[in-house]
């Protein structure tokens, strides 16, 4: 069993770097937490098989790992381009117009949103290819958008296509999301998250979807509409984590809004004690390089002093040359930036019994110098709760159930261990927890640990109760 080194978690990409169980193990081993399934690629062989691979793999490392679906979400794309590949010159004009009345038109494009014409005006902004190709809207007649290239380049086939200042007629689940919904549901997956939200209606439909199926398995939302930044505190009151879609945001957003929003997207979540992933290009250069540039160590760093749950991989994981060696190096720099910050305590999101003793927990932290904090935990309940104080210590999660024993994984400062345990009295828990920690070099003898958690034990969000124990002392 790995040592408790570091708190903040690693979410990788699954694609074709790392579709072997061997790379996938050192992955494991290097610190990944949380396996993203990207549903905008793959299919339903591919994903299915990724999955079985990814729980074998956690129960043969004895290791909890949280899996991932991203929907692929309504995201507009350019339709087939001849050739693969259309030179844009800045000055010259190009043509949108609905896919269903595109046939090959020269200078003309195709997308697959309908209501362009209806929505788009002179003046209107379109950028392809996230960004790296921008128009203007100059005349609209019929079904045709005339636009002028501002920013030229080569534009390929399905590139995606942003409207950043319209608020487009687009579904929060398309037809496609939802099937891929039902395959998710039907393989186990941990956390399913949506992209594009916008209103914390859209979080309310998806969870109504799975309702309707009588599955409860919690909800992300990915923020990178400017439309979710005007509804952030709903959607985040709404969902059970949030992502920080850096990609997406600094398209339909101009790059240098986004780090404020990070950090504010972060310091929300904190407060309400919600997991956040901060993403997109974390470790770029590393999709060709075995190393990071400083600014990338410093993004990841300063994303972990803000306090991010988690930080992801994209490419580099997933297409790159060096999928292990990144997260190894996000590893690295976790547990060298942990070690060197204190991390802000926010006020109680509620007055109760349970917040009270998460502050007293805080405290305790201060003033003892604990080797981890133990939470007995039916749901997961009381260990994020002590999570959200960011102790200087681990949480270990003791939990009877297979699914928060994984779903826990994405929490920052959490590792959950599966604990079936079999006590009559408080003093036999007591021990079966002492011989779990020493069996896995958690503590060691004459170790101070704070054991956090219920009675009645068992019972769901039943928090009453603190307790400061020695390993080995039998009072």
């Amino acid at each position: 069993m790995k040592p408790l080194t570091f708190r903040t978690k690693i979410v990788a990409t699954i694609g074709p770097a790392c579709y072997s169980a061997d790379v996938l193990r050192q992955m494991m081993l290097a610190g990944m937490n949380v396996a993203r399934l990207n549903f905008s690629h793959g299919s339903y062989e591919d994903h299915g098989k990724m999955v079985k691979l990814l729980r074998q793999l956690s129960q043969e490392l004895d290791l909890p790992l949280t899996i991932l679906q991203d929907l692929q979400g309504p995201k507009i794309r350019v339709g087939d381009i001849p050739n693969n590949g259309m030179t844009l010159t800045e000055g010259s004009s190009l043509t949108i117009v609905p896919l269903e009345e595109w046939n090959g038109q020269e200078n003309t494009v195709g997308i697959d949103y309908p209501y362009v014409a209806e929505e788009a005006q002179p003046g209107t902004q379109v950028l392809l290819d996230d960004g790296l190709l921008e128009l203007t809207v100059e005349t609209v007649e019929g079904k045709a958008v005339t636009c002028k290239v501002v920013e030229g380049g080569i534009l390929k086939s399905h590139k995606g296509v942003n409207f950043p200042s319209l608020n487009l007629r687009l579904p929060s689940m398309t037809e496609k999301d939802k099937k891929d919904l039902e395959f998710g549901i039907s393989q186990g997956v941990d956390i399913i998250s949506l992209s594009f939200v916008r209103q914390a209606a859209d979080i309310q439909a998806l969870k109504a979807f799975l309702a309707a199926r009588n599955v409860d398995i919690p909800v992300l939302a990915k923020i990178e509409k400017p439309q979710a930044i005007e509804h952030l505190e709903a959607i985040v009151d709404e969902c059970n984590a949030i992502m920080v879609a850096r990609g997406d945001l600094g398209v339909e957003m101009r790059p240098e809004k986004v780090p404020l929003l990070q950090k504010r997207i972060i310091r929300m979540c904190n407060q309400k004690g919600i997991p956040v992933i901060t993403a997109t290009q974390m470790l770029d250069s590393m999709i060709r390089n075995p190393r990071p540039t400083r600014a990338e160590a410093s993004d990841v760093a300063n994303a972990i002093i803000d306090g991010t749950d988690a930080v992801m991989l994209s490419g580099e994981s997933a297409v790159g040359d060096f999928p292990v060696q990144a997260v190894t190096m996000l590893a690295s720099i976790a547990r060298d930036i942990e070690s060197e910050i204190t991390f802000t305590n926010y006020a109680p999101r509620n007055l109760d019994k349970a917040h009270a003793l998460a502050e007293a927990l805080n405290s305790i932290d201060k003033v003892l110098a604990l080797q981890c904090i133990v939470a007995f935990t039916e749901t997961g309940y009381s260990a994020k709760l002590a999570a959200a104080e960011r102790p200087k210590v681990p949480v270990v999660a003791l939990t009877p159930s297979i699914e928060v024993y994984h779903r826990l994984n994405l929490v920052w400062g959490v590792r959950p261990v599966l604990f079936e345990c079999d006590y009559l009295t408080l003093e036999e828990l007591l021990k079966q927890m002492e011989a779990l920690l020493l069996e896995r070099n958690f503590v060691s003898q004459g170790d101070q640990v704070l054991i956090l958690g219920g009675l009645p034990l068992r019972q769901s969000r039943s928090t009453s109760f603190l307790n400061i124990h020695t390993i080995g002392n039998p009072n």
